[in-house]
């Protein structure tokens, strides 16, 4: 990574007359939250270097020809990194405590809880294959169907459509929770202890699926909080993103 980093800082600095130096903490970030996965470490810190070139380049009218010096900061990378990964570890832990969260919800009844729990996962990269295959599927059905003998099924299916009920709800709700996560500052909020499976008997010891309340073992609604604390409150459905 430092040998890309030197390229890259010898074509900003020919071709820009850049001049790019990274604090060390912003390098010892990079490596913490990372965890030896080089590919997001180097999408994080080419984000970062973008991001503070546009800075300077809309913010400096300085044209004597003198080269100008970026410092790279801790900031930079957090927010780099938010931007390219959004600090969602695909591969570890937090995977499944998300997953865990979202079905949590979605069993609870909370579609708030829920739409933000899906929007960390695909916000952070992951998201669900089969879904492809499942409208290539219905594709398929019609395909092996053949016509005259479809036509009655898409018919159906438009005129079931266009009798629907329309509503933009999910779309705002969904645009919010996205806008939740990408003006995010800092790592985002764990999820709840409760919320997390306990597979294992250390996971048990430290407090995972604690107090968790199992929603069909309750003949009506349950009292359960969903959201991470510092959500506790927020309405995607009526949530309005702050302008800064």
């Amino acid at each position: 990574m430092f040998k890309t980093f030197c390229v890259v800082n010898i074509v900003l600095f020919v071709v820009f007359r850049l001049q790019v130096c990274i604090e060390q903490i912003a390098l010892d970030t990079i490596a913490h939250l990372c965890d030896g996965d080089a590919r997001t470490a180097l999408n994080g810190l080419q984000l970062a270097v973008q991001a503070c070139v546009l800075q300077l380049r809309t913010s400096s009218s300085k044209a004597d020809g003198a080269p100008q010096q970026i410092i790279v900061r801790e900031k930079h990378i957090k927010e780099g990194l938010q931007r390219s990964h959004i600090l969602y570890d695909k591969a570890g832990e937090e995977h499944y405590n998300c997953i865990s969260a979202l079905h949590k919800s979605m069993r609870g009844s909370e579609e708030n809880a829920a739409l933000y729990w899906l929007g960390r996962m695909l916000e952070g990269g992951l998201a669900d294959p089969v879904a492809l295959t499942q409208a290539v599927s219905v594709f398929q059905a019609c395909h092996f169907i053949g016509m005259p003998e479809c036509e009655v099924i898409l018919a159906q299916c438009v005129v079931y459509m266009a009798r629907a009920p329309k509503s933009v709800e999910v779309y705002k709700a969904y645009n919010n929770v996205k806008s939740c996560l990408r003006n995010h500052q800092g790592p985002l909020p764990p999820v709840p202890l409760h919320l997390r499976n306990a597979p294992t008997k250390l996971m048990k010891n430290l407090g995972y699926a604690k107090g968790y309340k199992y929603n069909p073992n309750f003949n009506g609604p349950v009292n359960q909080e969903y959201l991470p604390e510092e959500l506790r409150g927020v309405n995607f459905f009526s949530w309005t993103p702050s302008s800064s």
